[in-house]
């Protein structure tokens, strides 16, 4: 069982996977991508992930073309909220989102420690039948 004071503290990302529709697992925002996600004892969070290769810009970001925008936020995720720990399940209450269709919800995850100093959250499947792909997201303890 995950106690909250194993969550408490500052992750670094060490792999995204994400499941295919044939069953095989791949990585999410590419090889490389790198992130954090850190768990206040206050009961806040935050997660950014990004993946190495977003385009780089130049200039004001005014003058850079919005599809150029676009395509950087593609290859991101980024939340920020507070959580609660119950019965083996992780709640993101997702208070701003970089997709705000995700402000107000609730985002779950299944939470294990596969060895020390590290924490796999899982999603869950989906319960209201619509298809959703699984994920697996490996952090390293990085506090």
């Amino acid at each position: 069982m995950v106690e909250l004071q194993g969550l408490i503290g500052y992750w670094r990302l060490v792999s995204f996977q994400e499941q295919a529709s044939d069953g095989s697992w791949f990585d999410a925002l590419g090889a490389g991508a790198k992130g954090s996600i850190s768990y206040w004892q206050s009961g806040h969070m935050q997660v950014l992930i990004g993946a190495l290769d977003r385009p780089r810009f130049r200039g004001e970001w005014s003058a850079i073309p919005d599809r150029d925008k676009a395509a950087c936020l593609d290859h991101m995720v980024a939340y920020a909220g507070r959580f609660t720990l119950t019965a083996g399940r992780l709640l993101h209450h997702v208070d701003v989102c970089w997709i705000p269709n995700w402000e107000g919800r609730d985002l779950v995850r299944l939470p294990s420690f596969p060895v020390p100093g590290q924490l796999l959250l899982r999603t869950e499947a989906a319960a209201d039948g619509r298809p959703r792909p699984m994920q697996e997201v490996l952090w390293q303890r990085a506090d």
